[in-house]
């Protein structure tokens, strides 16, 4: 596989040779380095063609890794200009399009969607008091069914806007509104159908003009660009059969489907979404939505009443990362899976897309969050409140080693074993993170020097647990790392 990647963090320093402390920026980029070695590795096993990973700090993308080719018959490689499809994604351009409306009075939150479509609503026998409203369908608790009366995601047959007016009362409506929480591409396709009337434009046109031209979003398209495929274009492959081979989705167009799943952006432009979140929280004003509308499209209108279930703004969900509010949206359809998260305080946003929809990418940006945030907000800086809400500051307050760690750190793996783990250096300490656990950061291992070539891993405790031996080959480099009797041999 042909891989890419690029550090868009300037200024950070290069390793020297001899003992010295590692400064915040010497230590973010070790882990760039193994998250990217973790990433390929990953992907390289699950057999997906593509890949495409950015992190997003304020204003900037500070860091981003590119895996494999946009198709598999041209070879390109991917970029981070590739675009993908986001699938889902897109539903966060659908409400921040419709609450530009609402906000110019063209569309208002709570009247029926149906008498903006010019259609009839679903059959109700749920005796609803109310029906289907922007606001409802935002939060996914309108009640409306999840899809069309058929399965076109299988065969990507997707229905024009006709025929999903013609088709949307032969519905039946499956709950009141607010009475249970139920994911709805049928809602979100109304919307755009609203957005569409409302503004005199096509939903792919108001969608440009309103949001994708004024943040520069130059490379992100309204629909798929199947015209480029290996050419700026990554195509979608669908799940591996029993042999492990991958079909290539055929070319198609989501219609009237678009406003929930039909954008197709890049690294690099999602960034710039990114930031403007960011900016327009810190600034306040109007820059597309007025800043107050913005936040409350994301602080929560809707989580069940045990608090056990799904927490979503207007268009955006409530990721949990643990204690950690996380604000955004995945995105999951034919060939294609994307996850864009945000945490807002620390101006951090992470985006993992891929041409395959059998691996989770939500499990990246969750790793990337719980590996890197930390370590980004040291060295990018943050606001005072979140730099102290973070318990690791990303400081260094421990002694230099008399070895140069650098030495240390690569790529390491078993014979016959996938107990495979990259070593880098935290704190004048080295880090083990293994490559295929299930939770890779929290079974992280922390490795203190000893003496020589020997150290020893650290308990949780902070005493001392048993030794860790690196070996080296005759010109000395450090070839391979003995723990528990096991050897594992650098790559």
């Amino acid at each position: 596989m042909i891989r890419t990647m690029l550090i868009a963090t300037t200024g950070l320093a290069a390793f020297g040779a001899g003992a010295s402390a590692q400064s915040a920026e010497e230590q973010l980029e070790s882990r760039y380095r193994a998250l990217a070695a973790i990433i390929d590795a990953r992907l390289e096993r699950e057999a997906v063609p593509g890949a495409s990973f950015g992190l997003i700090h304020d204003q900037s993308l500070v860091w981003s890794h590119h895996y494999g080719v946009e198709d598999k018959e041209t070879g390109t490689p991917v970029t981070g200009d590739t675009v993908f499809s986001i699938c889902s994604v897109s539903k966060l351009f659908n409400g921040v399009a419709a609450m530009s409306l609402v906000e110019e009075g063209s569309l208002d939150l709570d009247q029926p969607i149906f008498d903006y479509v010019g259609t009839d609503g679903p059959k109700d026998e749920t005796g609803a008091e109310e029906t289907a409203t922007l606001r409802n369908i935002l939060s996914h608790v309108s009640g409306l069914p999840r899809e069309g009366v058929e399965d076109f995601w299988t065969d990507t047959s997707f229905p024009d806007t006709a025929a999903l007016m013609a088709s949307t009362s032969a519905h039946d409506q499956l709950y009141r509104p607010y009475d249970h929480w139920q994911y709805s591409n049928l809602g979100m396709a109304l919307i755009g159908e609203a957005i569409a009337g409302a503004s005199g434009k096509s939903w792919g046109d108001y969608i440009t003009d309103t949001i994708l031209t004024p943040l520069g979003m130059s490379e992100t398209r309204t629909d798929m660009p199947f015209e480029e495929v290996g050419n700026g274009f990554a195509r979608g492959y669908y799940v591996r059969n029993g042999k492990g081979e991958r079909a290539p989705v055929p070319e198609h167009t989501f219609k009237a489907y678009a406003p929930a799943a039909g954008i197709a952006s890049s690294v690099n432009d999602m960034a710039k979404f990114a930031s403007w979140h960011f900016r327009l929280h810190e600034n306040g004003g109007e820059e597309i939505l007025k800043a107050t509308t913005l936040r409350n499209m994301q602080r929560v209108h809707w989580v069940n009443q045990d608090f056990d279930g799904p927490a979503w703004g207007l268009a955006y969900a409530a990721n949990r990362y643990g204690e950690k509010t996380l604000w955004g949206h995945g995105g999951y359809c034919p060939g294609s899976r994307t996850e864009f998260v945000m945490r807002l305080p620390d101006k951090t946003g992470y985006v993992m897309m891929m041409t395959a929809n059998d691996v989770i990418t939500g499990f990246y940006t969750r790793l990337a969050y719980d590996f890197l945030n930390a370590k980004v907000t040291a060295v990018h800086g943050a606001d005072d409140e979140a730099a102290e809400d973070e318990e690791d500051t990303g400081e260094v307050d421990t002694e230099a080693p008399d070895v140069d760690l650098s030495d240390f750190e690569g790529y390491y793996a078993p014979e016959n074993y996938d107990w495979d783990r990259y070593i880098g250096i935290d704190d004048g300490k080295l880090f083990s993170i293994s490559v295929f656990n299930s939770d890779p950061v929290k079974n992280m291992e922390i490795f203190v020097h000893d003496e020589g070539d020997r150290f020893y891993r650290q308990r949780d405790d902070e005493s001392e647990g048993e030794p860790v031996i690196f070996e080296r080959d005759e010109a000395g480099n450090v070839v391979a790392i003995v723990q528990h009797s096991y050897r594992s041999y650098k790559r």
